[in-house]
């Protein structure tokens, strides 16, 4: 649904309906004339409200490219833009497709728009267009939410953690997603930081800024490609149980570690990997993904043992 173009026939809708109320029953072209316009604007907001809503994404920006609501240097605003949208649609990315270390970026058969100036500062309205039918069978799958609602959240929330040093809660997001994605989020906070600006959003109640140099700069420090890695690696071990709903798993490594997760994506079938490797000793298959100290494991897979059927 074009979000802009309801809003605009809401308020006609009420226009017409304040001027019928002010206007004389001896003026009756003026009626029948009104009365047929707000006809058809309701006619034309019950098939917009048919069809599916997109959501609004305001980004505001402040700092040395903005002079108030004035104005925003050219060049900082579409680099910015373009960033941030290049940060989103690799999260979401990483939420429907096998995402790689390398190689080209899948591509996104969705992504957020410009559809309007942001009021409060120099900005953009941008929106998330409305899924289309057959799209997005991986949330479907997986009872998840819109994958890339949930990826604008995430970015959200990977730009919090990291402006707020939060170590262990960069650590879930990235393993979530994929050190590519966090270097996207990395490349956004270089673009404000080159040009001494800040930024602002908003989407779906949730919200997320830098409103400082230093908050921007704690972002860079943070996701500093060099500090982030992945790998994969096989261990032997007995996994104890998965929780399908989730999709965390607990397992026994043959060292005695206790290892704890999530399953990867690219497991599709959780009653079958529960059936066939819960409690039996197996060769388990984990990406690893690493920011400075911390690993997280991520279950890919598991393998009979040598000489095991």
């Amino acid at each position: 649904m074009d979000t802009k173009q309801r809003e605009s026939l809401l308020a006609e809708a009420a226009t017409i309906e304040d001027l019928l109320k002010g206007l004389s029953d001896d003026r009756v072209i003026e009626r029948l004339g009104l009365e047929q316009r707000l006809e058809e604007a309701r006619t034309e907001l019950e098939a917009l409200d048919a069809a599916p809503l997109g959501k609004l994404l305001p980004i505001t920006f402040r700092g040395k490219p903005v002079e108030g609501m004035h104005s925003i240097d050219a060049g900082f605003a579409s680099a910015a833009l373009r960033a941030f949208v290049e940060a989103t649609d690799t999260v979401a990315a990483s939420f429907t497709d096998d995402l790689k270390g390398r190689g080209r970026l899948p591509s996104v058969s969705r992504s957020l728009r410009i559809i309007d100036t942001a009021r409060g500062s120099f900005g953009f309205e941008l929106e998330l267009p409305p899924p289309e039918l057959q799209q997005d069978q991986l949330a479907i799958d997986f009872n998840e939410a819109d994958p890339y609602e949930r990826a604008i959240e995430t970015t959200f929330a990977l730009i919090a953690d990291a402006a707020a040093s939060d170590e262990e809660g960069m650590s879930d997001l990235i393993a979530e997603i994929h050190p590519r994605a966090a270097a996207k989020v990395h490349a956004f906070a270089k673009v404000l930081s080159d040009h001494d600006a800040g930024f602002a959003a908003e989407f779906e109640g949730k919200q997320v800024q830098l409103r400082e140099s230093s908050d921007v700069q704690r972002v860079l420090d943070a996701l500093k490609d060099e500090d982030m890695g992945e790998r994969e690696e096989r261990i032997e071990g007995v996994l104890l149980g998965i929780l399908p709903e989730s999709r965390r798993f607990e397992c026994r490594l043959d060292d005695g570690r206790l290892l704890t997760g999530k399953v990867d994506r690219v497991v599709a079938d959780i009653g079958e990997l529960k059936t066939h490797w819960e409690n039996k000793p197996a060769s388990l298959q984990f990406r690893i993904v690493s920011v400075r100290a911390n690993e997280r494991f991520i279950l890919t897979g598991a393998t009979a043992l040598a000489g095991n059927p």
